[in-house]
């Protein structure tokens, strides 16, 4: 089994070498335009098994012909619009192939290459990673095993292990530009049973995680496909939430009010200014990731409704280290696993299924089984509670 990683980040280098380490006889070609990326992949895999391909995704029939090359893709560009649709492109250029997305841009507009996937007999499961991903395919259990799933709340934050080292008690394990889409993105929920948009960076409730305490959990735009596929299954109530240590939401919420975050451009002493782009530059460097200090990745996903005539209340739970000997933090981990373990699980079980499929509607059943199985060999324990 040939497989193609696209993009050879944080994130894209994790995800090779890992299906080099579980995936006996594959065979991995990871690409990207940059030449540093790709040596990094080199000295972190180390195995015969690897080819490194400089390639641009501009150029549709070179990505076409390394996406021949393979059986299954893992897309771990950056999630533009414009990138995503070069790679859905290169794939209905080919037959045959199966292909998972490490995350979802515009999520609603992915099914719009569907039909042109199916006609050419490939699969295509976007959004994979930690939320939206394992957390949407948690949800999805849930209501494959609920007889009526009622409610749903996702939970999952990554989080310094210790309070007080951090400035914010945060470090970045991303980009402050996606962290403030997150923060500042008007999330959707269901209410009711239908999609309402709520207010970005408002009202946070409390939360516990075992072992660390009192949390903030702050409502943001993490169901995506979710809004769709719980909606169809009868779900009334669902959210996704983001967990922080108590004061970094307050300290955001006065950043926003005070116009720390405006996009409208400013002139001062001469020089025209964003201040979302100062802002950005001033954060990523105060909530860098410290060397040595461990981070964690904590999830919980709550379904509640009616289950052998009975209502009931289950959950999956993880809670994941960083690898600070690897330099691998743990939000890496739990968003490059559940990539390479779905890519594994549809090269050689996808069900039939074809065109654009949610997450949340392939891994359920017995590949959720294997899914956790999975995860469990790389450290990575899911809970039942």
């Amino acid at each position: 089994m040939t497989y193609l990683v696209l993009g050879c980040g944080l994130q894209g280098r994790v995800v090779a070498y890992d299906i080099i380490n579980f995936e006996k006889d594959a065979k991995v070609i990871i690409a990207d335009k940059d030449d540093a990326n790709l040596e990094l992949a080199n000295k972190l895999i180390q195995d015969s098994r690897l080819s490194v391909v400089k390639f641009d995704i501009n150029n549709h029939e070179e990505t076409a012909a390394l996406v021949a090359k393979s059986d299954v893709v893992v897309n771990s560009l950056p999630h533009t619009w414009e990138i995503t649709e070069k790679v859905y492109k290169a794939l209905i250029a080919n037959k045959g192939k199966k292909a998972v997305f490490t995350d979802y841009w515009l999520w609603d507009r992915q099914y719009e290459f569907s039909e042109d996937l199916k006609k050419g007999d490939n699969l295509v499961v976007p959004g994979l990673g930690i939320v939206p991903g394992f957390g949407n395919i948690c949800a999805g259990q849930l209501a494959h095993e609920f007889d009526q799933l009622e409610e749903v709340g996702i939970y999952c934050g990554g989080l310094p292990t210790k309070l007080g080292v951090a400035p914010l008690d945060y470090m970045v394990l991303f980009n402050v530009e996606a962290l403030l889409d997150l923060y500042l993105t008007p999330p959707s929920v269901i209410q009711d049973g239908k999609v309402v948009v709520e207010d970005a960076l408002a009202d946070f409730e409390t939360f516990l995680i075992p072992g660390y305490g009192e949390v903030d959990a702050l409502k943001t735009d993490g169901l995506y496909s979710l809004n769709k596929t719980l909606v169809e299954k009868g779900v009334q109530k669902a959210a996704e939430y983001t967990l922080r240590y108590p004061g970094h939401y307050q300290f955001m919420q006065e950043l926003d009010a005070t116009g720390f975050f405006s996009k409208e451009v400013k002139e001062v002493r001469g020089q025209k200014i964003v201040p979302r782009d100062i802002a950005e530059a001033i954060l990523n460097e105060l909530m860098e990731k410290i060397p040595g200090v461990r981070d964690f990745t904590y999830l919980k996903v709550v379904g509640k409704g009616l289950m052998d005539g009975k209502y009931k209340q289950k959950a999956y739970e993880l809670l994941a280290y960083s690898d600070e000997e690897r330099q691998i933090t743990s939000m890496e981990r739990t968003t490059a696993y559940p990539s390479s373990i779905a890519a594994i699980i549809v090269a050689h079980d996808d069900g039939g299924l074809r065109g654009v499929v949610e997450p949340e509607n392939i891994f359920v059943g017995d590949r959720f089984d294997k899914m956790v199985a999975e995860l469990a060999k790389r450290g990575i324990i899911v809970y039942e509670v």
